[in-house]
């Protein structure tokens, strides 16, 4: 089965994507931050088994909406970005059919490799004014451990829930 992309390699239009994560506080209320330094690209290759797509965040890009919280983030009970400045993800197999996939891969952050299932929407395609090239668009949601990350692990989950909800909203651009 193949993706609905023709093959070649993908580039995520850095302008028009968004990679964010969600936790629930005191199980009460959910907090949402972003990536603000991120970049992507998706291999497409004549079927999906030799179809890659590759997720590399830095860590210190954190946004919350709170300064100290990002800076507490980045503390080494958090990401600990000054010794693993970057989360990367790498699919190891995508499967589905029309515009839904299963996106199954390896996720690191701070070191530790955690298997990921992401589940994929292509939400449609434009000719984008600005640059005269098709803007393919795509979403993908998925949770991981935040203890099994390593993150926060001495925290409990009733002060923090131990579920991280990814999502990542992504215009994708074939590269020339």
């Amino acid at each position: 089965m193949s993706l609905p992309l023709d093959p070649g390699t993908y580039e995520f239009d850095r302008a028009h994507s968004q990679f964010a994560f969600g936790v629930t506080h005191l199980g009460i209320t959910p907090v949402v931050g972003l990536f603000t330094d991120f970049e992507g690209t998706l291999v497409v290759g004549a079927d999906a088994e030799s179809s890659t797509l590759r997720l590399q965040a830095q860590m210190a890009s954190v946004n919350s909406g709170n300064a100290g919280r990002d800076e507490h983030l980045q503390a080494p009970d958090f990401f600990d970005t000054a010794n693993h400045p970057v989360l990367s993800f790498t699919s190891s197999a995508l499967s589905g059919a029309g515009d839904t996939w299963t996106i199954d891969g390896d996720l690191v952050i701070k070191g530790q490799s955690q298997k990921v299932q992401l589940t994929a929407t292509f939400t449609g395609r434009a000719v984008f004014p600005m640059d005269q090239k098709e803007h393919i668009g795509a979403t993908a949601t998925g949770t991981i451990s935040r203890v099994a990350a390593g993150i926060g692990a001495a925290i409990p989950a009733s002060f923090l829930s131990d579920d991280i909800a990814l999502s990542v909203a992504v215009q994708l651009i074939k590269a020339d």
